[in-house]
């Protein structure tokens, strides 16, 4: 019988020390991939497999600018991938007289076309609406005690649009921020004093 040589008792442990840098590796991953925003995670995983998912928040947004541009909306709708999801931005300006939440009569067809590219995708993500207010102070007597309250009914108009078209009330948030949240410059860049209040009176909604 021959007798094992120390180096054949040995061999598991290289074998125990491979599962565990395996492990180790598998943990760091996990831990690196909760770390990252979904729209982070996704366009990683389109560049590996070299297409984009149809429910993917790239493709989302793809199919949110075809209806834009096909409804002729291009100048009040814009869209935005960041870390913190795809956001849709409405122009309060058109949508909204000012100092109201009252959407326009004849921006309620509209605001619905373009609401209605969202709703399949209804229980795969969640929805805030955020409401937006220029720098302007409310007008006295206005049922609006300040741009906070405007803020916070013009996203719950908007929300109380997707909860009809179908969206489950409980995916989605209501947020308001009044005039704290102003545009970057180089977005209103070449837009009169007016057209700049107009563009930062908006609501968004950003799916997540």
């Amino acid at each position: 019988m021959r007798r094992r040589n120390k180096s054949d008792q040995e061999t598991w442990l290289l074998s125990y020390a491979d599962l565990i840098t395996n492990l180790l590796i598998f943990f760091v991953m996990l831990l690196s991939a909760s770390e990252l925003s979904k729209v982070k995670f996704q366009q990683i995983a389109e560049k590996i497999g070299g297409q984009k998912s149809e429910k993917s928040l790239s493709s989302i947004q793809d199919q949110i600018e075809v209806a834009v541009q096909e409804a002729g909306l291009a100048q009040y709708v814009s869209t935005q991938l960041t870390d913190q999801g795809l956001e849709m931005s409405f122009n309060s300006g058109v949508v909204f007289d000012t100092g109201s939440a009252v959407i326009r009569t004849e921006w309620q067809r509209n605001l619905e076309e373009v609401l209605q590219t969202v709703v399949p995708f209804g229980k795969d993500y969640r929805f805030a609406v955020e409401g937006h207010t220029d720098s302007q102070p409310v007008v006295k007597n206005s049922r609006f005690a300040s741009n906070w309250e405007l803020a916070s009914a013009r996203a719950m108009e908007v929300r109380l649009r997707l909860e009809n078209l179908g969206i489950d009330r409980t995916r989605v948030r209501v947020e308001a921020y009044a005039d704290t949240k102003p545009l970057p410059a180089e977005i209103v860049s070449g837009l009169n004093a007016d057209e700049i209040l107009a563009r930062h009176r908006r609501v968004v909604v950003r799916l997540y």
